[in-house]
């Protein structure tokens, strides 16, 4: 049985502590710092309320989406380039142009032209998620190494072959590397719309409500609710990344 690793949760633990005693001794404003115990407080209200399920799950399923479309539109892009020379000297130039102009300089326009709404959220979301998808699985396909090809011309495979058998299986560890990348990027993303385009329910929700009302142990409850779940999306890409290591040693065996 593999044992748990508790070290990380070292820091953790005496941030905690110190927190509480600092708290306790009155050092700092509990309007600037709040005890933990009126976090908690926060978070067993929102959690009785049913509040923290709706807005996790309204995060959840924003970010689902623009996952999903980002990542389709990245990956189908990637290969589209990386296999046709054609397209890869029209589109390459301006999407690595493109990448250059930070995500957030978008919003701007994006508000100008989708509004404020949900549509502004995804397209966001999944704008984040296209460049690490994109670029990894267009350097995926162009870095196939030629003696690969050229076992597919030695056995004589179909373009559908060559393709599935050949360029995207040697292709794969590169689109997942992206994959687990934009898994990461797009919680940042999701927090980020929330925060910038006008806020229905989210995760953000918590914050800004404690902002305006200025009650910090409703800001700190919704901080902790962002990184905890944020922690749960490292993990799985940690997860995914592992799995894709495994897999790719056992090709190699």
């Amino acid at each position: 049985m593999k044992k748990i690793d508790l070290r990380g949760w070292v820091i953790p633990l005496i941030l905690l502590a110190l927190w509480s005693w600092v708290s306790a001794k009155q050092w700092v404003d509990p309007a600037l710092l709040a005890p933990p115990k009126l976090v908690w407080q926060s978070f067993v209200e929102g959690w009785h309320s049913g509040e923290l399920l709706e807005n996790i799950t309204a995060s959840l399923l924003r970010n689902t989406a623009g996952f999903a479309a980002g990542g389709l539109i990245g990956a189908g892009f990637g290969l589209l380039l990386g296999l046709n020379v054609w397209l890869d000297r029209i589109f390459s130039p301006t999407l690595n142009a493109i990448k250059h102009v930070a995500v957030f300089a978008w919003i701007p326009l994006m508000i100008m032209w989708f509004g404020h709404g949900e549509l502004s959220k995804l397209i966001f979301i999944g704008l984040v998620v296209f460049y690490p998808v994109f670029f990894n699985t267009y350097d995926g396909v162009k870095n196939v190494p030629q003696k690969v090809k050229e076992v597919a011309d030695i056995f004589k495979f179909s373009p559908a072959q060559r393709f599935f058998k050949v360029i995207l299986p040697a292709a794969a560890p590169s689109i997942f590397a992206g994959l687990n990348i934009a898994l990461v990027f797009s919680w940042v993303a999701t927090v980020g719309a929330e925060y910038f385009f006008v806020s229905s329910v989210g995760v953000v929700n918590p914050i800004m409500d404690g902002q305006n009302l200025f009650k910090m142990e409703v800001v700190l409850y919704g901080m902790a609710v962002i990184a905890a779940v944020g922690l749960v999306f490292s993990k799985a890409a940690q997860y995914f990344e592992n799995y894709n290591l495994r897999w790719r040693q056992a090709v190699r065996k």
